[in-house]
C-alpha cells in the first residue's frame, strides 16, 4: 500500500526518495512550500512535523487523502497445453531394434524366419568370424 503520486502537488524527487506537499497539511492550511511529506524508495511514508507514534492519525488522513487503497490483483491463467499430433500415432516397435544388439533388429528377424521356413542351410554361422593368423614355420618369419 503506497501513496499515489499523481494526487500529491509539489512533487520532487531528491536522491531515492520523494518529497512533496503533505496532504494532511495541506488540508489544514499548511506545507506551502511542499517540504513536509518525505516517502523512501521501499514506498513508506511520514510527515516530518509528526515524526513517530505520534504522526499515527497524521499518517492515516495523508493515507485516506493520496493513498492507493486497491492493488491490481495479479491474475493467473492456467495453460492446458496442445494436444500433440505425435501422441496420437502409434510407433511401431522395434523396427530398429536396440542400439548395439543385432538379434533384436528388424533384418535378423526376417533373416533367422527364412531359414526355419526353407531350412535348406544345414551350417550355422561360425561363432569366431576373425579369420586366423597363420604361426611361424619351423623355417623363420617369411620375407615380404
Amino acid at each position: 500500500m503506497g501513496l499515489d503520486l499523481s494526487r500529491l502537488e509539489k512533487v520532487k524527487r531528491r536522491g531515492s526518495s520523494v518529497i512533496a506537499r503533505c496532504p494532511a497539511c495541506a488540508e489544514s492550511g499548511g506545507d506551502h512550500k511542499g517540504e513536509h511529506l518525505i516517502i523512501n524508495d521501499a514506498g513508506q511514508f511520514g510527515c516530518v512535523l509528526f515524526p513517530g507514534q505520534s504522526g499515527q492519525q497524521h499518517r492515516q488522513r495523508i493515507f485516506e487523502l493520496a493513498g492507493i487503497k486497491e492493488t491490481p490483483g495479479k491474475v493467473f491463467e492456467i495453460r492446458k497445453p496442445p494436444p500433440l499430433a505425435s501422441r496420437a500415432m502409434v510407433i511401431q516397435k522395434d523396427i530398429l531394434g536396440h542400439l548395439g544388439r543385432i538379434q533384436s533388429t528388424h533384418a535378423r528377424k526376417i533373416f533367422k524366419s527364412c531359414l526355419n521356413e526353407n531350412e535348406h542351410r544345414t551350417q550355422e554361422e561360425p561363432l569366431n568370424t576373425v579369420p586366423s593368423v597363420p604361426e611361424q614355420d619351423d623355417i623363420g618369419p617369411r620375407p615380404f
